[in-house]
C-alpha cells in the first residue's frame, strides 16, 4: 500500500470545516485505498485557551470507513503584518515549517510521497520534507491571488524556496499562467486540475421541502449566493442588482462583519458546509460576482445541484463555466449582474441551463480529481 503525506491547514475540534475541500481530497484518496497521514500544524497565539482542546494525535474516518491519521504539531504564529520592509508573515510560515518537519521527524512511516496544499502554510513546508525524507513533493497552488497571498505576506518565491519540488497541482489555467510567469517553474511538470464537488452531499433535491427547512418562501423567484461578505465576493453589488428587479428575492450563506440585509433578502445565515446543499437547492439560480479566485468550489457545487450560473467573465473561471451552462458577466457591473437575473427568470432558459450545469459538474466529482491527481504523482515519482 502506497503512503501518502499531506501538510496544510486541516480540520480540527474548534474548525471542525477548516479546508475542507482539502480534507475530502485526503478522504478520496484515502478511499483509493491510500495510507494517509497529515500534518496539520496549529497556531497557539491563534487559538490561544482552546489549543488544548485540539488534540495533538487523532484519527479521522471517512464515510466509507478508510482511517486518516492526523497530527497537530503547535507553533507560534505572528499574525500577518509589514513592518517597513520586513512582515511577519514570512516569520509565521518559517514557525509552521519547522512545527511540521519536526512532526515528521517521530512519524515511523515511510512514506511514497507527501503534498501540500497552498504554498503557504502546506506547500513549501511538504518541499522541505520531500528533501528530507527523500521522497518526491507535490504543491497544490490554490490561491486565487499571487500577488496578495503570497507576495505580500511571504514575499516573493525563490529558487531555494522551490528547490526539490517534484510537480505541482494548479486549480485553473489562470493559476498556471501566473506560474508560468514567474519564471521559477519551466523545469516543473503542472497539471491543472479544476477544484471538485462530493456528489454525494451535493446533488438536486426536491426545491419545496429545502425552502421549507429554511423558511424560505416557496412561490418567489429567488438567487442564490455563497460565500464571504467581502467587496470580492460581491454580495453588496448583487443585492444592489436583485433591488433593480421586481419580484426578486436572494438568498446568502456566508460570513462576515457587513451582512447584506433588506426586504429583499429572505435568508441570511452562516452555514456549515454539509447544510449548504440545502440552501442551493432553494434557489433558483446561483449569482456569485467574485472578483477573483483559483478555482471556486462554491460554483462548482451549485452546478452539482442543477443550478444556473451567473459570475465573472474572469480567467479564473474558463475552466468550469461556458455559454451553455452560465452566463459571464463583468463581476463591477450591477447593470450586468440585474440584466442577467433578469434572462434566467425565464423557466425554460433556467432549466436548460440547469442541466448543462449539472452535466458539467458529472465530470468535476471528488473522485475523478483525486484519481486524475493521484495518477499525476506517480508519473512524476
Amino acid at each position: 500500500m502506497q503512503k501518502a503525506l499531506f501538510v496544510g491547514c486541516y480540520p480540527n475540534k474548534i474548525d471542525p470545516y477548516l479546508r475542507s475541500f482539502f480534507c475530502e481530497l485526503i478522504h478520496a484518496i484515502a478511499d483509493m485505498g491510500i495510507d494517509c497521514t497529515v500534518v496539520a500544524p496549529v497556531s497557539i497565539t491563534h487559538y490561544r485557551n482552546k489549543i488544548s482542546l485540539i488534540d495533538k494525535h487523532e484519527f479521522d474516518i471517512t464515510d466509507k470507513g478508510s482511517r486518516i491519521e492526523v497530527f497537530h504539531p503547535r507553533y507560534i504564529s505572528y499574525s500577518s503584518k509589514n513592518i517597513g520592509p520586513f512582515k511577519t508573515g514570512y516569520l509565521s510560515e518559517k514557525a509552521f515549517q519547522r512545527a511540521a518537519l519536526s512532526c515528521v521527524k517521530n512519524i515511523d512511516k515511510k512514506f511514497d510521497f507527501v503534498y501540500g496544499h497552498f504554498f503557504l502554510t502546506g506547500g513549501l513546508a511538504a518541499i522541505r520534507i520531500g528533501n528530507k525524507l527523500g521522497v518526491p513533493s507535490f504543491v497544490a497552488f490554490g490561491e486565487c491571488d499571487y500577488e496578495s497571498q503570497i507576495r505580500d505576506d511571504y514575499g516573493e518565491l525563490k529558487h531555494c524556496d522551490i528547490k526539490g519540488i517534484t510537480g505541482i497541482i494548479s486549480v485553473s489555467t489562470k493559476n498556471k499562467q501566473v506560474l508560468d510567469s514567474l519564471g521559477l517553474f519551466e523545469d516543473v511538470p503542472i497539471i491543472i486540475a479544476p477544484n471538485s464537488v462530493d456528489l454525494a452531499k451535493f446533488k438536486k433535491m426536491d426545491k419545496t421541502s429545502c425552502r421549507r427547512r429554511l423558511n424560505i418562501p416557496t412561490e418567489k423567484f429567488v438567487v442564490g449566493f455563497v460565500g464571504g461578505f467581502i467587496e470580492r465576493k460581491g454580495d453588496k453589488r448583487l443585492l444592489e442588482a436583485v433591488n433593480q428587479l421586481e419580484g426578486t428575492y436572494v438568498a446568502f450563506a456566508g460570513r462576515g462583519e457587513d451582512e447584506p440585509s433588506g426586504d429583499r433578502v429572505v435568508f441570511c445565515q452562516a452555514m456549515e458546509h454539509d447544510q449548504v446543499p440545502v440552501l442551493l437547492n432553494s434557489v433558483d439560480v446561483f449569482v456569485l460576482p467574485t472578483l477573483a479566485e483559483g478555482s471556486c468550489n462554491a460554483i462548482v457545487e451549485a452546478m452539482a445541484c442543477g443550478l444556473p450560473i451567473i459570475s465573472s467573465d474572469l480567467p479564473f473561471n474558463d475552466d468550469v463555466l461556458d455559454n451553455e451552462n452560465s452566463i459571464r458577466i463583468n463581476p463591477m457591473s450591477v447593470d450586468e449582474i440585474r440584466d442577467a437575473i433578469s434572462t434566467l427568470k425565464d423557466e425554460n432558459k433556467r432549466e436548460i441551463m440547469g442541466e448543462k450545469a449539472l452535466l458539467t459538474a458529472q465530470n468535476l466529482s471528488i473522485e475523478r480529481r483525486a484519481a486524475r491527481i493521484l495518477k499525476f504523482i506517480q508519473q512524476c515519482g
